[in-house]
């Protein structure tokens, strides 16, 4: 991160990662492929349905996984590596306890959240099955996420990448066997993906315990150990300053999917499915684009602590490109094989009717994605929280829920199609706004 060519520096930190978030978009999909081969409509709808609890989950994670990994690589920068293992064990055990809090909650309101998500009387019992297994071991996910987050910290991206695919691959194996083979429909859905967050918890306590006689903790900067759960004003400043926007973002994003979700239920459950199958098979875009900013945030953080500034300006520029050209090319493999691939997920003409118009007008807004990923990371990685904070917004509150009501209200299905596209284009706009006098502000320090 520090003397390496910048753009082999971006890749290497990336290419983890990017493999990684591939990998957990073919996770995301396994529950629905799988569970599209009974082709049950129904069921495919459930899952999609639950999967606004997915990404509470992930705000809660995120929440210490982004603040503390941008605070951890600006104190690696300036060598107070103490500050930073005392940061790793606090995100850890804050973490812990918010998704005890998280499960109560869902596990106490089950039912009055079914009826939020959308759950109707042909989805219904198939969404309870799925959301009650996945609500209880909601800790274990919330702190896996954040295992993630610290390891990225330090640049042990592979690290990061070998806790994703643990648990992604035995999903995807254990998938056909509940699901299929036992006949346990959602249920079995819920119980793969259980399985597969406790075994990337389990990875993640090993790598960062102190005692490992393998010896991989003692290559790690960081601890969870018990005895660096030091907590400081500056830390939980840093920590939920960059991290309540993070999280918040996940969380504006999990209320905009169950809006979504309201009124695409008012055109029937096929509509519903459709959305879900299209939202699920454009995140493999989402993710790619995300593995890599998640390589450069720590690049960006380290390189900003050290005042690196030139270091940091060319990797921004690079993973703007990089990112770009991702989104340019799955928007055009969307827009010409659009049925065949959500065709692969359930062979039902009316869910591969509106799946497919739904991901070809989709593409609109995912050539901006890039845009948005990359300064908002540069955000986080800056300590720049407002910012992230109002970019965040913009995509899943001040944009997206105006238009989800205006366009649906004038244009019916044909408006509420595009409501993605005009939010991605405006929020892009308001990254490049507040990103430009950002990176401006960033000088060569006279004495580096």
């Amino acid at each position: 991160m520090e003397s390496a060519p910048v753009a082999k520096a971006i890749i290497r930190l990336a290419l983890p990662m990017m493999a990684a978030m591939l990998a957990q978009a073919i996770y995301n999909m396994t529950d629905l492929f799988f569970i599209g081969q009974t082709g049950d409509p129904n069921m495919v709808a459930a899952v999609s349905l639950v999967f606004p609890i997915f990404m509470l989950t992930q705000a809660m994670g995120n929440i210490f996984a982004t603040g503390g990994s941008s605070y951890i690589s600006r104190m690696l920068g300036i060598k107070n590596n103490k500050e930073a293992a005392n940061t790793s064990a606090v995100s850890f055990y804050f973490s812990l306890a918010a998704g005890v809090l998280l499960a109560v909650i869902l596990l106490c309101f089950q039912t009055p959240v079914l009826k939020i998500i959308g759950a109707t009387e042909n989805t219904f019992n198939h969404t309870a099955d799925y959301y009650f297994i996945v609500s209880i071991f909601t800790p274990f996910a919330v702190a896996g996420t954040v295992f993630s987050g610290l390891m990225r910290s330090e640049g042990a991206t592979g690290k990061a990448m070998i806790l994703q695919l643990a648990g992604i691959a035995l999903n995807i194996i254990l998938d056909p066997l509940f699901i299929l083979g036992f006949g346990w429909g959602t249920s079995g859905a819920a119980w793969a993906t259980i399985a597969g967050q406790l075994v990337a918890f389990a990875y993640g306590v090993w790598y960062f315990s102190s005692g490992s006689s393998a010896g991989a903790a003692k290559k790690s900067m960081l601890s969870i150990a018990l005895k660096n759960n030091k907590i400081n004003k500056t830390m939980l400043r840093e920590l939920f300053y960059i991290g309540i926007p993070a999280g918040l973002a996940n969380v504006l994003m999990s209320i905009a999917s169950v809006l979504g979700n309201r009124v695409a239920v008012s055109y029937g459950d096929y509509v519903v499915a459709g959305f879900g199958v299209q939202m699920r098979i454009a995140s493999v875009c989402f993710m790619f684009v995300l593995g890599l900013s998640m390589g450069y945030q720590p690049f960006a953080g380290f390189n900003y602590g050290a005042r690196n500034f030139e270091r940091l300006k060319k990797g921004f520029k690079l993973t703007l490109i990089y990112s770009s050209v991702i989104c340019a090319v799955g928007a055009i493999v969307f827009l010409f094989a659009g049925d065949f691939l959500i065709r692969f997920f359930i062979n039902d003409q009316q869910t591969v009717e509106n799946g497919a118009v739904m991901l070809r007008v989709f593409t609109i807004g995912l050539l901006f994605f890039g845009i948005e990923v990359t300064f908002t990371t540069t955000f986080q990685a800056l300590g720049r929280g407002t910012a992230a904070m109002l970019v965040s917004m913009g995509r899943q509150l001040l944009f997206y829920v105006p238009a989800l009501y205006i366009l649906n209200a004038f244009f019916g299905f044909d408006g509420f199609i595009f409501v993605l596209p005009v939010a991605d284009v405006l929020t892009a706009l308001l990254a490049v706004l507040l990103g430009i006098p950002v990176i401006k502000s960033l000088h060569r320090p006279q004495n580096a």
